[in-house]
């Protein structure tokens, strides 16, 4: 019985992933958790900027539903998307209402990233 319960729980797991197709504006905002009041801006010149324009594009599958907030990283702004970049998670927010809303998260490796997430140090 316990290996039915495994096998539809991998099932229903597996069906509730997204595939998104996310790509940067030319420039984006960048506010970092550590000091929310310096806004930076990233354009396609920037290695942060390639880096994580890249990772998107590998990473357009498996995204997975969610809500809430999640700490630390860096912010990213672009059009009405947000992208939350933290030591373990790439978080998706919709910014068209009045707060930005967590709508998708994939982990990503921890040699991923390291560009995005060492922004302003």
């Amino acid at each position: 019985m316990s290996r039915i319960f495994i096998i539809l729980s991998l099932i229903v797991l597996a069906g509730c992933s997204q595939s998104l197709d996310i790509q940067l504006e030319p420039e984006v905002s960048v506010v970092l958790s550590d000091d929310r009041e310096k806004v930076l801006r990233l354009t396609s010149n920037d290695k942060a900027y390639t880096d994580l324009n890249q990772w998107l594009r590998e990473h357009n599958s498996d995204w997975y539903s969610t809500s809430g907030r999640y700490p630390g990283g860096v912010y990213i702004k672009s059009g009405d998307d947000g992208i939350q970049v933290t030591e373990t998670h790439v978080v998706l927010y919709s910014t068209t209402g009045s707060e930005p809303k967590a709508i998708y998260i994939q982990t990503h490796e921890k040699d991923e990233l390291t560009e995005v997430r060492n922004i302003g140090q």
